[in-house]
């Protein structure tokens, strides 16, 4: 057991709530497992996340799992998951499996990053992410946006159901592409794309060795392995090309640019400086860059899908944004920066889908040292997983908590139904609360308005299920969507 630091600790338990610990893991209730393998032979790769929610319902809002002989603490309820991420990277970090596959992968950015190095290059992006940055992006995502529209717009003359999520994939790429690197993809325009399919080997790949209980491929190179490692090579080749063009333009003379205009010129520039304190490595460069362009392929892409999703199941959701769109927009298919912001049921529709199918249902977590989460003491080094999707889902936050609901992010429901959005934990909370924040939210609304101002929606099959699916971030398996063109389209 690793060293404590009593100050450190009392102060962690005074923010915890409790001035001592009453429970111990070993005290708490949670699935009965089998012998040395503990729960894991219940935790399938692609479905893990549903797992944990289904031993919420069943053992209640704190409880233990077993991965192997080690006990993890689960935490569900609301001011103890804020808890638990307001006090990180100090007390709380990822999970070193995290670091691990992502050190072997030459990927330590800003999401597996801890302590210091976290700090280092949360300093350095984090004002790159911001919503005026985003903002000076407008024009190229507009123009992407269209791209998209044309897409769809074959699909509707042809009478094609689409699958959705690829396309807001290459979408998703091409944008954050074109923001953090300044260079746009046009994955989109070039049909079925190489990097999205290799960005979505790594994506699996990441996931299963993440969950893996032993780090198998060290010694045993299985197929899927041998096409993630593919993946990540490709990829990596594609993103040195983005550094070595992005080193050419800064280095152009008189025609350089007067200070890095994105992300990756400003890692680079961060690179080659002086001061010490804000020089980042070529693994973190690389690392980075990466970051993005799978943060910005699966996330948001896997929102936008489920926004159809309820949108196409809804007609009365549906027909009420189609009138704010047509209301806000007027004559224009794509909204405008300032029309997009308002959008405000369009935005309530984001918001409520975020709460039920967040990309990012749980986050698992490793304690720094001994602590305690409410009255429950956690040793050094012992796993936490956080349910962040399940304390939006809770009737104490949210009124008929699982009915998709926009209208509640409005004031429009009843008083007597709870409204908490502070418990809406999709983009985490605290000190590494999602940094691309705004510029998914502006994806989602200028997407969106576009959607509604050219096409009806509907689901391709109504009797196929639509399944969630976890490949690093969580995403929708079934979806087809077919689109009809409007009259004003």
């Amino acid at each position: 057991m690793k060293p404590t630091c009593p100050a450190h600790d009392e102060a962690t338990r005074r923010s915890a709530g409790a001035a001592r610990p009453r429970r111990t893991l070993a005290d708490l209730p949670g699935p009965r497992g089998l012998p040395v393998i503990g729960n894991l032979h219940e935790l399938h790769a692609d479905r893990w996340h549903l797992e944990f929610e289904r031993w919420w319902r069943a053992f209640g809002d704190v409880f233990v799992v077993r991965m192997g002989r080690q006990p993890i603490l689960v935490v569900a309820e609301g001011e103890l998951v804020r808890d638990v991420l307001q006090r990180r990277p100090a007390v709380f970090r990822r999970t070193r499996a995290i670091e691990d596959v992502s050190r072997e992968a030459d990927m330590v950015g800003l999401f597996s990053a801890d302590g210091e190095a976290w700090r280092k290059q949360r300093q350095l992006i984090n004002p790159t992410l911001h919503a005026r940055h985003v903002e000076g992006f407008f024009p190229s995502i507009c123009e992407i946006t269209g791209r998209l529209r044309d897409l769809w717009s074959r699909a509707a003359d042809e009478r094609a159901a689409r699958d959705v999520l690829g396309d807001l994939m290459r979408y998703s790429v091409d944008v954050t592409s074109t923001i953090a690197f300044g260079r746009d993809l046009n994955t989109l325009g070039g049909g079925p794309d190489a990097l999205q399919e290799h960005l979505q080997r790594v994506f699996l790949g990441l996931n299963r060795r993440i969950l893996a209980p032993l780090p198998y491929w060290r010694y045993l190179g299985l197929p899927a392995d041998r096409a993630y490692d593919r993946a990540l090579l490709a990829v990596k080749r594609l993103i040195f090309e983005l550094v070595a063009a992005a080193r050419r333009e800064l280095e152009g003379g008189a025609d350089r640019p007067a200070r890095p205009r994105t992300l990756l010129e400003l890692m680079i520039v961060a690179r080659d400086g002086e001061n010490p304190r804000a020089h980042l490595s070529d693994a973190e460069v690389y690392a980075n860059v990466l970051t993005m362009l799978l943060a910005g392929e699966d996330t948001t892409a896997n929102t936008l899908a489920w926004i159809l999703y309820y949108l196409a199941s809804r007609p009365d959701v549906q027909a009420r944004a189609r009138e704010e769109a047509d209301r806000v927009l007027g004559g224009g298919l794509i909204p405008t920066l300032e029309q997009s912001k308002r959008l405000e049921y369009t935005g309530a529709v984001t918001q409520e889908t975020l709460r039920l199918r967040s990309a990012a249902p749980l986050l698992y977590l490793e304690a720094n040292h001994d602590t305690v989460v409410g009255d429950v003491a956690v040793p050094a080094g012992a796993g936490v997983v956080v349910l962040t999707r399940a304390t939006g889902r809770k009737p104490e936050y949210f009124g008929d908590p699982e009915s998709f609901r926009p209208e509640r992010w409005l004031g429009g429901a009843p008083p007597t139904l709870p409204h908490e959005p502070r418990m809406a934990l999709a983009f985490g909370s605290g000190p590494r609360v999602c940094p691309g924040r705004s510029m998914a939210l502006l994806e989602c609304a200028v997407t969106v308005g576009m959607v509604l101002r050219s096409f009806t929606v509907q689901l391709a099959d109504h009797t196929a299920p639509v399944r969630e699916r976890m490949a690093f971030a969580m995403q929708p398996e079934g979806l087809r969507i077919r689109f009809t063109k409007r009259a004003c389209a």
